[in-house]
């Protein structure tokens, strides 16, 4: 038996480059991260050409897409199915700006790049945390459940992910708190 579903987050502008040796995605494996051109000089130019080129579909400048499929077999002893050896598996893609390096950005859009991108990683890495941290909870849910109520227990379970998210979001007003604003 499979079951799977697919959430994407978004988010709005951000915050500075994360240092080389630490990130908001550390101990988060198998993200995989996509780009998106910008370019500008000043803050304003920068945040119009990320407005321009986000990703479509979100509601941002940034963008986590989590899944979690899950599986499992059934047993059955007489009149009775269980469900057994439950798995899921979790893919994570971020999609995030990259400044396009054609002309040299003012201090200031250099500042305001650099803001934003970071607090652009570090909302996209709460949202991919929250994946993270609850990608096994349907396999505990599910030694419990019977193969009647299977499908029950993972669409509960992806509800349970999503809410998270959202309030995530709603905690972070969609990350506008992480982030430096329009660039104005």
């Amino acid at each position: 038996m499979k079951w799977g579903w697919l959430m994407a987050s978004a988010i709005l502008p951000a915050g500075p480059l994360m240092a080389a040796d630490h990130s908001p995605f550390d101990g988060i494996p198998g993200i995989r991260f996509e780009y998106y051109e910008v370019e500008g000089r000043t803050p304003r130019e920068i945040y119009q050409s990320m407005e321009a080129s986000a990703p479509r579909g979100g509601e941002g400048l940034a963008q986590t897409i989590w899944g979690i499929d899950v599986n499992w077999h059934e047993a059955t002893h007489g009149s009775v199915c269980r469900v057994r050896d439950p798995r899921t598996r979790l893919s994570i893609r971020v999609v995030l700006p990259k400044l396009r390096q054609d002309e040299e950005p003012t201090r200031a859009g250099l500042a305001f790049w650099r803001a934003t991108r970071k607090g652009l990683e570090i909302h996209e890495a709460g949202h991919a945390r929250i994946a993270w941290d609850h990608r096994d909870d349907f396999n505990q849910a599910a030694l419990s459940a019977s193969c009647r109520s299977i499908d029950r227990v993972a669409r509960e379970i992806q509800a349970k992910i999503a809410a998270l998210q959202e309030a995530y979001d709603r905690d972070t007003d969609h990350g506008r708190r992480q982030t430096p604003g329009s660039g104005d």
